[in-house]
């Protein structure tokens, strides 16, 4: 059984794509399940694949000269993806992602994706422009943070 397509209509990633589009890209799609605390990337690794959350939980973390994983986010909606900044800028994974509980995925890989763009132009300006509205909301989050961090530091300095 493939994975649930009124779910995955609901990605934001592939908002925007026509039915036949949305067909081509299924067709490379690879389902793969995990289990608790299994790491899924590795930060610094070459990135492979774009993925979908389907069904669980994973974190997002980043380590830390000498210290801990820091957590950087937590991936829990349905339509949740991962590895879409290594489509964009062609670096390493940047982060570790690792299931919290069992979880299953939806993993385009990077090679048939790319092959799939040039057969389906259209699928490829949809699901950058798709990167580029997330990544934006993600660096207003960001900015959010960063205030909400520097309003303790401002008051003890005096700044």
């Amino acid at each position: 059984m493939g994975p649930d397509r009124d779910l995955l209509r609901t990605a934001p990633m592939l908002v925007g794509l026509t039915e036949d589009e949305f067909d081509a890209l299924l067709g490379i799609g690879q389902v793969s399940q995990w289990r608790a605390r299994e790491r899924i990337v590795t930060e610094g690794t070459p990135s492979d694949a774009l993925f979908i959350l389907l069904r669980g939980s994973v974190q997002v973390e980043k380590e830390a000269a000498g210290a801990k994983a820091v957590v950087l986010a937590v991936l829990q909606q349905p339509g949740d993806c991962f590895g879409e900044m290594s489509l964009i800028d062609i670096q390493p994974r940047s982060a570790h992602i690792c299931a919290r509980e069992e979880v299953e995925l939806l993993a385009l890989p990077k090679k048939q994706l790319t092959g799939l763009f040039g057969q389906f132009p259209r699928i490829q300006m949809t699901i950058i422009l798709n990167i580029a509205r997330n990544l934006s909301l993600r660096l207003r989050e960001a900015d959010e943070r960063i205030v909400a961090l520097s309003r303790p530091a401002q008051a003890r300095t005096g700044g």
